[in-house]
């Protein structure tokens, strides 16, 4: 009998209870400026897992470069708002690159009630 490829052992109904990606999403969305995380313009910004999809979070194996795409209320000079997220991210990943793309920004004037999204806007 033939032995399966390495690939074919994985089975793709076995998961951690919470994925890297998890994580990170978590970690991201708990800074109180992260309105929500975005998969970018094509949504490609997603980590794919068995059954399931975390958008707007890109994240291989541990160690691995990270990408977070998210909408931010603007609450400060970008530039610190992003640090700020990319730290929180640290805490979860360790010391890997972290790429943090701000998809949109929302003041306090134009910000979208959940789930709203620009179709539906007249």
């Amino acid at each position: 009998m033939t032995e399966p490829a390495p690939g074919d052992r994985i089975r793709a109904d076995v998961e951690p209870a919470e994925s890297l990606a998890d994580q990170i999403a978590e970690a991201a969305l708990a800074h109180p400026a992260v309105v929500r995380l975005h998969g970018g313009p094509h949504g490609t910004i997603a980590a794919y897992l068995p059954g399931r999809q975390v958008t707007g979070v890109r994240a291989g194996a541990p160690g691995e470069p990270v990408e977070v795409g998210v909408v931010l209320r603007l609450a400060g000079p970008l530039p610190e708002l992003v640090d700020a997220v990319r730290t929180r991210v640290l805490d979860v990943t360790g010391p890997v690159q972290v790429d943090i793309t701000v998809v949109d920004v929302v003041t306090s004037e134009d910000e979208e009630a959940p789930g709203e999204d620009e179709a539906s806007r007249g």
